[in-house]
């Protein structure tokens, strides 16, 4: 299964809707409280989705922008009148030092990770801000996920930090949000009956439903918000 057709899957849509992903609105709503974009800033929403952050940052005045690889979710967000196009996350069509904000919901996990944090710190201006939000593991896992989503590249917040810094970000706030990731997993348990009945829904496949219940159990997932500046370009 694709990613842009798991997260583009009704079971998923009817419990996320156009978020796409855990934490939903009050995970997008915190992390504009923090970033506090000033008007007139340039923002891009990297992984942007059907475009639901976008309308909050446009609200707080920035010039914002999507990339994103789905072209469904692309003509979406493109329907709601937001600026938007097709492209890698390693690989950015911008120039350099050009961006005030990067949001990235749910996103960095599904990409070549360090090769994005590059991509994020080059494109930024100095002093410009990440607001990144993302699974970690709280536990151990060995072995690859079984579908590819936000979980699967997932690794414990240490090694986030040392990624970030090795990328030139300095790092000013780290909040846990794991409340809201547990209850996204209970409206999916309210309407499929357990988490295997969700993934089951998914799937379609009743040998991947198991195995990603599995990898969920060993991993523990965890769900992070962080805001970081780079420096000294």
């Amino acid at each position: 299964m694709r990613t842009s057709e798991l997260y583009a899957s009704s079971p998923v849509r009817a419990a996320l809707g156009r978020t796409l992903r855990p934490g939903g609105e009050a995970l997008s709503r915190r992390m504009m409280v923090l970033a506090d974009p000033e008007p007139g800033s340039l923002a891009l929403d990297a992984g942007c989705g059907c475009g639901a952050t976008l309308g909050m940052l446009r609200l707080k005045g920035a010039k914002a922008f999507g990339l994103d690889l789905s072209a469904a979710f692309l003509r979406e967000a493109g329907g709601d009148g937001h600026a938007v196009a097709r492209a890698d996350l390693a690989s950015l069509p911008l120039p350099d030092a050009s961006l005030d904000l990067v949001v990235c919901e749910c996103a960095w996990n599904l990409t070549d990770k360090e090769r994005t944090l590059a991509e994020f710190s080059r494109v930024l201006k100095p002093g410009g801000m990440l607001a990144l939000s993302d699974i970690y593991t709280r536990g151990y896992r060995s072995g690859e996920w079984p579908l590819r989503c936000c979980f699967a590249q997932a690794t414990d917040l240490q090694t986030v930090m040392e990624q970030m810094a090795g990328a030139g970000f300095e790092i000013d706030v780290v909040e846990d949000h794991t409340p809201l990731l547990k209850k996204t997993a209970a409206d999916f348990v309210f309407r499929h009956g357990s988490m295997h009945g969700f993934w089951q829904a998914v799937t379609g496949d009743e040998d991947l439903a198991a195995a990603a219940c599995a990898a969920s159990k060993e991993s523990k997932p965890g769900l992070f918000l962080l805001l970081a500046r780079v420096f000294g370009k």
